[in-house]
């Protein structure tokens, strides 16, 4: 439940206030938020890869490293390019580097549901159901968290930070994830 409360604290600033962290903070104008269907196109490529990948990697690696893999990867890199994205001040260079950071989120979500069918083969709707409201409630406290910081500090960078030990937890959580030991054992 930690790795997807952490992975989505940071996947939900991208439905919340990634425009208004790109015209306040980076200083987009109305014609340039066009551009900020970037981290989406890469989202939505980053969700079939993490798919596609992870069956690739179960088939090489077995299925304990080949689903953990994707979630260290995805997770892993996610934050690596968001602090490249709070470290540049060029605007393109930021949406890019938070592009990719979109993309790791995206690159965990199908393998997390599976893990959910791994581990739960009959109640893998109540594990996945478990899952996202974890993941819910990271958004919900992220969202929180990005307004008051945004709003009282009048730094947008600042509550980028969290999201940068949010993505290592949930990295990190991922190695407690053992999808080949079922939670409820089949009769």
């Amino acid at each position: 439940m930690l790795m997807a409360f952490g992975y989505y604290y940071a996947g939900y600033f991208f439905l919340s206030w990634f425009q208004t962290f790109l015209v306040k903070a980076r200083g987009f104008s109305e014609k340039q938020l066009l551009l900020s269907t970037l981290p989406f196109l890469l989202g939505a490529l980053g969700n079939a890869a993490g798919g596609f990948a992870s069956d690739a990697l179960v088939a090489r690696f077995g299925l304990k490293w080949g689903r953990r893999t994707i979630g260290i990867i995805g997770a892993g890199g996610g934050s690596l390019a968001l602090v490249a994205a709070i470290v540049t001040a060029n605007p393109l260079s930021t949406l890019v580097f938070l592009s990719f950071t979109y993309f790791g989120v995206t690159l965990i979500q199908p393998t997390a549901f599976v893990v959910c069918i791994d581990i739960a083969p009959r109640y893998a709707g109540s594990v996945a159901g478990a899952m996202n409201t974890a993941a819910q409630a990271g958004a919900f406290v992220s969202v929180s968290r990005l307004w008051i910081s945004g709003e009282l500090t009048g730094s947008y960078n600042a509550p980028l930070i969290p999201m940068v030990f949010m993505l290592p937890l949930s990295a990190l959580m991922w190695l407690k994830i053992d999808p080949t030991e079922q939670l409820v054992p089949e009769t």
